[in-house]
């Protein structure tokens, strides 16, 4: 991807350029907090169903989410899934044709993960991109 976009580094104002590639990146809530602490569960509730009908709408191939703390809430209240503990990496449900990743949250509350292991997953995220073009998607939601 940083090839593609002729960059060595990726920064925030290359966000809309990836969904060129196929990526969508999310964070859930779009409201400003201090970190996920700050959110609670009518944030999630408000804004998780909107997300999934941007999603619906904008198709990326894949969306990526920072962190598994935001995907949790999304899961369990736009997915409708429970009982199932994600992991980073590929997940299982689809949202009509775009595959779901989810990523380390690069927030440095968060800095047990070093900079090297969060580029580690963004290249583990471009290969999943990469082996969806020609690869089954699984059900859909």
């Amino acid at each position: 991807m940083r090839g593609g976009l002729a960059v060595d580094v990726l920064r925030p104002e290359h966000d809309a350029a990836l969904l060129g590639f196929g990526i969508g990146f999310t964070d859930v809530v779009k409201r400003a907090s201090g970190n996920a602490a700050a959110l609670d569960a009518s944030d999630f509730a408000t804004w998780a169903p909107r997300l999934l009908q941007k999603l619906r709408r904008s198709a990326p191939r894949v969306a990526c989410f920072h962190g598994l703390t935001a995907y949790r809430p999304f899961l369990a209240l736009a997915l409708r899934v429970d009982g199932r503990g994600p992991a980073l990496g590929p997940q299982p449900e689809v949202v009509g044709t775009t595959r779901l990743f989810v990523v380390p949250n690069p927030s440095p509350a968060n800095a047990h993960f070093t900079l090297a292991d969060q580029i580690s997953w963004y290249d583990r995220l471009a290969e999943f991109l990469a082996g969806s073009e020609s690869g089954p998607a699984p059900a859909r939601r």
